[in-house]
């Protein structure tokens, strides 16, 4: 027991002197290859504590050198093709049109992923976003619509996200789908046709298809909501 509690503390002890000298943005915004590094680490600390017929050595050694490529990957990044190759480059999500269908497809995203980003971001409607970006450490960064500053009030419900009914947030909202698809009918569109639907409890509306702009509108008349 004694053994494994100074190899355990000795890995600790190492580990902990490897993140600190592989930076702070280890401890939340990781780069891809930063990411495997950190995994890799890790699986190789537990191998020494678990099996105490290997030499503890074998584990100072293999840590060791994976630091080492971390920080010659870092300074190969620094040539701007390879920065690209190992980490990829920022994509803007949403823009002046709306949410850009082929950026989501890229990042292998759906609407609904978007969606949860957003109100990680405080923005609970599309329309408070001027534009988002992707960044290449999985955050999502968001430039808010400054005309929409404290007007948004209540949270979107999806209706619609990526040609398909949500029907979990349909019915535990209570979403009338025949008052959506008569909207829609109005549109000239159909579900398959809708890349992004949400409304929320005022009754506003926000629409796009796969093929066009984003649109915002308050409903008149009957609500989509069941009374």
């Amino acid at each position: 027991m004694l053994i494994i509690f100074l190899r355990a503390f000795i890995l600790f002890a190492l580990l902990l002197v490897v993140i600190r000298l592989m930076g702070k943005r280890q401890l939340g915004e990781m780069e891809p290859f930063e990411l495997v590094i950190t995994l890799v680490i890790s699986e190789l600390a537990c191998m020494p504590i678990s099996d105490r017929s290997m030499p503890i050595t074998y584990g100072i050694v293999a840590i060791s050198t994976m630091f080492v490529i971390h920080q010659l990957i870092l300074l190969f990044s620094r040539i701007p093709h390879l920065q690209k190759m190992l980490s990829g480059k920022p994509v803007l999500v949403v823009n002046k049109n709306g949410v850009d269908a082929q950026a989501l497809q890229k990042l292998n995203m759906q609407v609904d992923d978007l969606l949860q980003a957003l109100r990680v971001a405080q923005c609970f409607s599309l329309e408070e976003v001027q534009y988002a970006i992707m960044e290449t450490s999985g955050q999502l960064t968001v430039v808010k619509n400054s005309e929409m500053s404290d007007k948004q009030q209540t949270l979107h419900v999806p209706i619609i996200m990526d040609g398909k009914w949500d029907d979990d947030d349909i019915s535990r909202n209570g979403i009338d789908k025949q008052r959506v698809e008569n909207l829609l009918s109005g549109k000239g569109a159909k579900v398959k046709d809708v890349l992004v639907m949400t409304v929320d409890s005022s009754n506003r509306l926000v629409f796009q298809r796969y093929s066009g702009k984003i649109e915002y509108e308050t409903i008149q008349g009957a609500l989509l909501w069941n009374e």
